[in-house]
Parts: C-alpha cells; sequence; structure tokens
C-alpha cells in the first residue's frame, strides 16, 4: 500500500533534484505538471479508510493550494509498510487546505470525492497529458490560473444483506431462533440485496448446494438441518478489492414432503441414447430395478442394460438399453410401482404406464425466428408483388414466424439466411423438417427449399406437402429426400421459396442429421 509514497517520492525526486555545482537555474521559468498514485486513471479508485496520494510538479507558480471536502482528511508521514490504520496520521489541527507540494489524502466516506488543485502563474502555461490532451490556464485578475478537480472513487467497505423467500413470501432468517421448515422438494429463493461496497461475485452455500446467482433458486432435496451463507466480494482491476462472508443465524430444516413421489417432467432422449426420467425429489441408493421397468421401442418391448441414477442429479432416473435407439422411434417407459425405490425423505414412487421419450433431435442448426427475423434476406428474384417479413400472426412455437404473402402465382417468391449461417460436416447425412400454416385460400402447388453454400445451389428438397396441407393451422414439413455433405463449411444457408399465391408462414426450420431406424 505505501509503494504509492515511495513511487511519488521517486518522481519527485527526477524533477527536482539537481547539483549546484554543475547546473544553473534560469532567472525565471514556469511549468505546470501533477502526479497521483492512480498513475493515468481518469478516477482514482481507493477503498474507505484509505489513501491516495497526489503531486504538484509545477515549477514557478506565485501561489499553490490543495482543498479537500469533509470527510476527507489530510495525513502526515512517515507511513509504514505495515500501517493499515491511518487516523494518528491526520495532520491536526484539521484542515481541508494545504499548500504542501504532495499530499496524502484519506477517506473516511464513500462515493465519488473531490481533490481541487489551485495554482497561479504569471505567465501562460499548460498540462499536457497523454493523447494529445492540453489543459490551458486561464487569466484571472492578471494572473494565470490552473484549477483543476480530482475525482477520487472511495469504495465502501462491502456490508452483505440479504433476503430469503418461500413460496414467494420473505421469511425470518436473521436470529439463531429462526427455523425455517421446508418441506423435501421444494425451493427456497436466496436473494442478495446488498448495495453497500457495490460487490460483484458472490457464492451461497446452504448444506452442500451452492450457487453463484444473486438470485439463487435453491430446491433442497435431502432430509436434516442445514445452515446458509453468502460469501461476497470485489474483484477487478483498478478497483480495491474486498470481502465478507455473511452466515445465516437461521435453521433450515428439511422434512419429508407431503407430495407423492413422482415423475416431475418429460422423458428424454440424451446423444448419447441415455433415457431420462425426472422425479420431484432424490432418490437414495437403491439395487437393481430392470425387472420392473418396460421400455417399448415401436411396440416392442427391449432389454434393459442398466438403471441408475444421474451422477450430478440424484433426482434423474438414467435407463441405458442394450440395442441402438433412434430419432425416428416411437418409445414409451413404464414402471409397476413393484420395485424398492424409495426418495432421501421415505416417499414411494406411484407405477406409471407408457410415458413418451422426447428423442434427440441430432440438429445440426435450428431456426426459431425468435430473433424477429433479422437473419432472413428477401430472396432478389421475387415477384415485386410479394412481401416476405416476420410476423407474430401466427408461431408454431416463440412468438414470431416468417410470412410470405403473394398477391400473384407465376414466379417465385422466398427467402434464405444470409446473416446466421450454418455448419455442415463432410461425409453426414442430413435432413430438413420446417412447418408451415396456410392461411385459407391460398394456391400453392409446391415448395422448392435449397440448401446452398455461399450462395450456390447444393441440394434441392422437392416437395409438394403444401399443396394438399390443412389450412390454418401448423403442418411439419419433412420431405423425404437426403443430402450428404461433400465438404465441410460454415456458410451453408437454406433458401426456401414457393410458386403459388396467397399467405403462407413458415417457423422452426431445421437441418438435422439423419437418424432413422434402417
Amino acid at each position: 500500500m505505501n509503494n504509492r509514497l515511495i513511487l511519488i517520492a521517486l518522481v519527485i525526486a527526477l524533477f527536482t533534484a539537481c547539483n549546484s555545482d554543475d547546473y544553473d537555474a534560469p532567472n525565471s521559468f514556469s511549468d505546470v505538471s501533477w502526479y497521483t498514485s492512480g498513475f493515468r486513471d481518469t478516477i482514482v479508485s481507493v477503498s474507505v479508510n484509505d489513501f491516495a496520494s497526489f503531486s504538484d510538479l509545477s515549477q514557478g507558480e506565485i501561489s499553490h493550494k490543495w482543498t479537500i471536502e469533509q470527510g476527507s482528511y489530510f495525513l502526515e508521514g512517515p507511513i509504514k509498510r505495515k500501517d493499515s490504520i491511518y487516523d494518528d496520521f491526520i495532520i491536526k489541527p484539521e484542515s481541508l487546505e494545504s499548500t504542501d507540494k504532495t499530499v496524502h489524502v484519506l477517506f473516511k466516506e464513500g462515493g465519488l470525492k473531490k481533490v481541487n488543485l489551485y495554482n497561479e502563474f504569471k505567465e501562460y502555461v499548460e498540462f499536457k497529458g497523454a493523447d494529445g490532451f492540453v489543459f490551458p490556464s486561464k487569466e484571472v485578475g492578471g494572473k494565470w490560473v490552473i484549477d483543476t478537480t480530482f475525482v477520487v472513487d472511495v469504495y465502501d467497505t462491502i456490508v452483505p444483506q440479504i433476503l430469503i423467500r418461500q413460496n414467494g413470501v420473505v421469511v425470518p432468517h436473521e436470529l439463531e431462533s429462526d427455523v425455517i421448515t421446508v418441506e423435501a422438494g421444494s425451493e427456497l429463493e436466496f436473494v442478495d440485496i446488498t448495495t453497500i461496497g457495490r460487490p460483484n461475485t458472490r457464492a451461497w452455500q446452504i448444506g452442500d448446494i451452492t450457487s453463484t446467482d444473486s438470485l439463487a433458486v435453491i430446491q433442497l432435496n435431502q432430509l436434516g438441518s442445514f445452515k446458509a451463507a453468502l460469501n461476497i466480494s470485489r474483484l477487478g482491476e483498478n478497483i480495491p478489492a474486498d470481502y465478507d462472508r455473511y452466515n445465516v443465524a437461521a435453521t433450515i430444516n428439511v422434512v419429508p414432503s407431503s407430495l407423492p413421489f413422482e415423475v416431475a417432467g418429460d422423458l428424454i432422449e440424451l446423444e448419447n441414447q441415455t433415457i431420462q426420467i425426472p422425479y420431484n425429489g432424490e432418490f437414495k441408493p437403491f439395487a437393481d430395478q430392470k425387472a420392473h421397468f418396460t421400455v417399448n421401442v415401436n411396440g416392442t418391448p427391449f432389454t434393459i442394460s442398466s438403471i441408475g441414477l444421474n451422477s450430478s442429479n440424484a433426482t434423474i432416473l438414467e435407463i441405458k438399453l442394450q440395442d441402438q435407439i433412434y430419432r425416428s422411434d416411437n418409445i414409451t417407459v413404464s414402471y409397476d410401482g413393484n420395485g424398492t425405490l424409495e426418495s432421501t425423505d421415505t416417499r414411494i414412487p406411484a407405477a406409471f404406464t407408457d410415458l413418451p421419450v422426447q428423442m434427440y433431435q441430432h440438429e445440426a442448426v435450428r431456426y426459431d425466428i425468435e430473433d424477429g427475423g433479422v437473419n432472413w434476406t428477401t430472396k432478389d428474384d421475387n415477384l415485386p408483388t410479394t412481401t416476405v417479413a416476420p410476423s407474430t400472426e401466427q408461431a408454431a412455437s416463440g412468438q414470431y414466424s416468417i410470412k410470405v404473402d403473394a398477391a400473384e402465382s407465376g414466379a417465385w417468391s422466398g427467402f434464405h439466411n444470409l446473416i446466421d449461417q450454418y455448419s455442415l460436416t463432410a461425409g453426414v447425412t442430413y435432413q430438413l423438417e420446417y412447418k408451415i400454416y396456410k392461411q385459407a385460400g391460398a394456391v400453392i402447388n409446391m415448395n422448392g427449399p435449397w440448401i446452398q453454400k455461399d450462395g450456390e445451389t447444393v441440394f434441392q428438397f422437392w416437395n409438394n406437402i403444401v399443396a394438399t396441407a390443412a389450412e390454418d393451422t401448423w403442418v411439419t414439413v419433412s420431405p423425404g429426400q437426403r443430402f450428404t455433405a461433400a465438404t465441410t463449411g460454415s456458410d451453408y444457408e437454406i433458401y426456401l421459396r414457393h410458386n403459388g399465391m396467397g399467405v403462407i408462414y413458415f417457423d422452426d426450420i431445421r437441418i438435422m442429421e439423419v437418424d432413422e431406424r434402417p
């Protein structure tokens, strides 16, 4: 900390050192310069109860004065490196002005503080800073004045402040006698509302659960009594560091849930062909349960290789099958309810039958138009009577789709993605899928979606599904053609078009790796 004093002293020495034996001072010379412990920083940053140093390196001034604000104090050294409390160095009697060439200013209040330097010269002078910056003196009453103010950003000591909410209601947590009772599988919200000290990092700890969110939603699954804490800090270049730990006095008591122990979301297939089943609580460790589960693939039971728990989330059951499965498969899972499965809060899961599995999609790219359509450009050979624009009138998902309104037929109406292109890999086979909404009255015989690479056509998915598609409803279009990329590249585009008239909407445009059962 006191290296700043050493640096200031060295710089002053460079400007003032001379040897009277070989140097003759000029009769008169005026110049203005200064130095701060913030070096080149426009705003000097310090912690509250710390100091900053300022040196006036000017020469030939008629008068010179530093001025500080209430809550700031001039210090007098020597200050040693081990010193961390500076009240004993405050110059007495206390004053808000000093004529010393170098001053050390202690700041005991947080916020933006000012340190003013006021010099008078008998001739014009100017301060030349970095990047061509020039600060000229101004003539006041026949004297040339340099009046400049340094801004010091004083960071307060961090004072942690939090809220804990249960079911949207703030609950007491400040006293050792406070107890927050939570049913297993339920959530608490831990909210960092700290303002004093401007922290920028945080880490919650609730038992063995951690979170770095300012609003941490924590699901508590294990039975028992737990304590919570918040580690909070201020880190970054050119700002003073600080840290504090807030230990929550209240005890968090997790009790068995009154809710049934059951599946709590969609069953999904991962890319590695693992089937995941999410529950509303954690499982205790268990032995082999394969005999109590049935996995049907396209109506046929498949042999289960293993059933276990997700390695990082004990609320998720994972099933692996002996044989390969494909995105085109229709898979369901059933549980007979007769296994030895049990939650950590002693609940028993109920039986279920034929829950569907959402298959991994193997998407190379998916455009859901939720960027407002900025990625899509109207084709330059469109009919002049055709308009193409993002729309919120219809959407297969989210809020947006692409609306193509063709007032007449006879030529193409289309659009393509020139901004956000996508990548394909050589040797991999792909298929196209998209959704259309054909407004009543539209007469469209065919779609001609193309894959382009750097503006050149490489494959076309001819299809006439749109001709007989139901009106005023979303229809999934999945042309039967398959495309194997000849080269790897990140400059692929989709070009969608039709040659009819009327209004049609496009949404959820996808290029997928082919993953179909042979």
